[in-house]
C-alpha cells in the first residue's frame, strides 16, 4: 500500500531513535523546512521569552499541586520544547548549538563539584561545606570574568530580570553569607514589626504620600523574604502555595453560595465566613 503524502513527510521529518534526537530533528524541520511552520519561524529570542517563564511557572505549579506523575511529564517537556527552541534559533545564526548548551552546564557541574566530579578529596560531607565551596568557585569564576575592579561587589551578577522575590532572596543570602546575617531570627521577626509599624505610620499620616507608602511596603515584603530565607524556604514558593490555597476555598465558597441560591451580594458575611471555614476544615481533615 503506498503511503500517502502527508504521512510520508510526516515519517521523514525524523529517522532518529533517540527522543532528544527526534525532538531536535523536529524543531529544526518547524524552523528551517520549506514546508515548516511558519508561526516557528518568526519567532526570535526575545519573542519567546513569556513563553519560557510561563512554562517554567507552570512546571512550578504542577510540583506545588504534587502532580509527581504524567502532568509533571508533559510540563517539564513543555520547558525543556523552550530550551530547544532558543538553542535553534542561534544554532541558525552561528552562536550556538543545543549539544553546546548540554557541554556547558556539564562542564560547569564538573568544574562546581571538583571534590565529586573532580580531582578533590572528596572531604565535604556536610551541605553547608559544599555551599561553602561552590561559592569559593563562582567567586573564582567572577575573578576570571575580569569581575575584580574596585567596585566589584558580593552582588554582581545577581540579574534584574529574576521575580522581585526571588531577587530579593538571593541578594540577602548573598549579603549573608558575606557575614551580614541576623544573630538569631527574634530581632528579624522585631525588625518586620517594625517595618509593619512605618507602613501603618505612612497609611495613617494625615498627608499620605503613596511613595513613602510604596517603599515602606517593600521594605517589609523585603524583610518577609528575609524570614523565609532564613527558615530555608522559598518566599515565591509559599506566595504560590497560598494562592492556590486561596483560589481552592473561593471556590469552595463560590459554590456553597450557589447551592443557597445566593451570590456575594445576597449572602450575608456570617454566611460567607462560614463556607470558608468550612473549606479550611475540609482541607485539615484531608490531610489526617
Amino acid at each position: 500500500m503506498t503511503a500517502t503524502p502527508e504521512k510520508s513527510r510526516k515519517r521523514n521529518i525524523s529517522n532518529a531513535e533517540k527522543p532528544m534526537d527526534r525532538l531536535l530533528d523536529i524543531m529544526a524541520h518547524l524552523r528551517g523546512h520549506e514546508e515548516g511552520c511558519a508561526w516557528t519561524k518568526a519567532q526570535t529570542h526575545k519573542s519567546l521569552t513569556p513563553y519560557l517563564i510561563e512554562e517554567a511557572y507552570e512546571t512550578a505549579e504542577t510540583l506545588d499541586k504534587d502532580q509527581h506523575g504524567d502532568a509533571l511529564r508533559d510540563e517539564l517537556g513543555d520547558l525543556l520544547l523552550q530550551i530547544v527552541f532558543h538553542a535553534e534559533i542561534a544554532k541558525a545564526r552561528g552562536a550556538f548549538t543545543f549539544d553546546d548548551v548540554a557541554q556547558a552546564i556539564a562542564d560547569k557541574l564538573e568544574r562546581r563539584y571538583p571534590t565529586i566530579l573532580g580531582d578533590e578529596p572528596n572531604t565535604l560531607k556536610t551541605p553547608e561545606e559544599i555551599d561553602r565551596r561552590w561559592e569559593e568557585i563562582k567567586a573564582e569564576e567572577r575573578r576570571k570574568k575580569g569581575i575584580v575592579e574596585k567596585d566589584a561587589s558580593i552582588l554582581d551578577e545577581i540579574s534584574h530580570a529574576l521575580p522581585a522575590l526571588v531577587r530579593s532572596a538571593k541578594l540577602k543570602g548573598r549579603a549573608a553569607k558575606a557575614g551580614w546575617e541576623w544573630p538569631d531570627v527574634s530581632m528579624l521577626l522585631d525588625k518586620i514589626a517594625e517595618e509593619a509599624a512605618e507602613l501603618r505610620e505612612e497609611i495613617e499620616a494625615e498627608n499620605r504620600d503613596m511613595e513613602r507608602v510604596q517603599a515602606e511596603f517593600g521594605d517589609l515584603m523585603f524583610m518577609m523574604v528575609d524570614f523565609a530565607r532564613w527558615y530555608g524556604f522559598d518566599a515565591e514558593d509559599a506566595l504560590r502555595s497560598t494562592n492556590i490555597r486561596f483560589e481552592r476555598r473561593f471556590r469552595h465558597l463560590e459554590q456553597g453560595l450557589k447551592k443557597q441560591g445566593k451570590d456575594f451580594k445576597t449572602a450575608s458575611r456570617e454566611e460567607r465566613r462560614a463556607l470558608w471555614d468550612e473549606a479550611k476544615r475540609l482541607e485539615k481533615e484531608a490531610k489526617e
